[in-house]
């Protein structure tokens, strides 16, 4: 493993992970939506599966142990269609056993690791450098899915984040040998700074203040940062400022102003700029919004 990936995979968290086990009998087909609040997660655990991936050329074959990870939660069907070439006779079996669910980035994940994910990540079972971490978490799956009573939904849900982390570290370990700039995001004083805007993302954060957690001088801790994650140090406190403002408003009653108070706003004015800027809608707007 690469020295810098250790670094990488621990800003990455998923949370919010919800998952079905699907006992599919011939004939089956299952059409998901596009939701780009949310990743997708596919694991075959019996059988075969055909993925057919919205914007994409070529379908994807997928067999047993196989995890297909749709990042941007693309619209997609899998189903019993074998793979092209072959006849219906070819495929003695076509009934599967199959999880899927879906999870989404925690609020502390950078940004700029998630906008790095390619539309799709295939782990294969028959790749012989998978990680036996994997194999192991596959293994747990199917025995809880296999309990005499129901399974627990804490406990997969459990299980699932940890293999959805899992199957994009091998995809981290691959991208980070060229990509320079998740080489910067890796390195352990700007994850310190990252550490450090999630932990308190209300305080009062300038560059100086940044810049001395970092070690570096203004203007270069500055062009380092941007270079890194792809937005100025200020930007990026401002990000996560509005992302746990969504949160809050997602999940407690507390009035927009004390929101945006909570958030490092004393203004609220500018409060609802900075949150219309980023989301889209006014934070009351936001907070009436369906939730899936």
């Amino acid at each position: 493993m690469s020295q810098e990936t250790p670094e990488l995979l621990d800003l990455m968290r998923v949370r919010s992970t919800a998952c079905v086990g699907e006992h599919l009998t011939f004939p089956w087909s299952v059409r998901m939506d596009q939701d780009a609040d949310t990743a997708r997660f596919l694991l075959v655990l019996e059988g075969r599966s055909r993925l057919n991936v919205e914007g994409l050329k070529k379908d994807i074959q997928l067999f047993a142990g196989d995890i297909a990870i749709l990042p941007r939660g693309d619209a997609h069907i899998y189903s019993d269609k074998p793979e092209h070439g072959l006849n219906d006779g070819d495929v003695p079996h076509r009934d599967a056993h199959i999880l899927s669910g879906h999870f989404q980035f925690s609020e502390i994940t950078p940004p700029a690791i998630i906008s790095r994910l390619p539309n799709i990540l295939v782990e294969r079972s028959s790749d012989g450098h998978r990680a036996q971490k994997l194999d192991l978490l596959v293994q747990l799956i199917n025995v809880e899915l296999g309990r005499p009573s129901n399974p627990l939904p804490g406990t997969l849900s459990r299980l699932t984040e940890v293999l959805c982390l899992q199957a994009m570290q091998k995809w981290m370990q691959q991208t980070i040998t060229h990509d320079e700039a998740l080489q910067a995001l890796a390195n352990p004083r700007i994850k310190k700074v990252i550490d450090c805007i999630h932990s308190e993302p209300a305080a009062a954060w300038s560059v100086e203040s940044l810049a001395k957690v970092c070690g570096q001088s203004r203007t270069a801790f500055a062009a380092h940062f941007k270079f890194a994650t792809g937005h100025s140090p200020i930007n990026y406190v401002r990000q996560c400022r509005i992302r746990q403002a969504c949160k809050m408003l997602r999940d407690t009653f507390l009035s927009v102003g004390e929101v945006a108070y909570n958030s490092g706003y004393a203004d609220a004015n500018a409060f609802n700029r900075a949150f219309r800027r980023e989301v889209g809608a006014s934070p009351g707007a936001y907070r009436r919004m369906p939730r899936a």
